[in-house]
């Protein structure tokens, strides 16, 4: 699935956390979508694939007695 252009994407792994993420022209935004009022996290577009990537090769798991 690929982010839409100005849409909020939510993903809900467990059903109670839920991050949602939002495509801009420069940026990637991130928010707690339970807390919308609580501020909303950008990063670069470059930034954003740079931990995409590491996501993917598992650089940001948790350890196993953390997930």
């Amino acid at each position: 699935m690929s982010l839409q252009p100005n849409v909020w994407t939510k993903h809900s792994a467990n059903g109670s956390s839920c991050v949602e993420v939002m495509l801009t022209e420069n940026a990637v935004l991130v928010r707690n979508s339970n807390h919308p009022e609580a501020g909303t996290l950008s990063v670069t577009l470059a930034e954003w694939e740079s931990h995409t990537k590491g996501q993917k090769l598992g650089v940001f798991d948790l350890p196993p007695h953390l997930g």
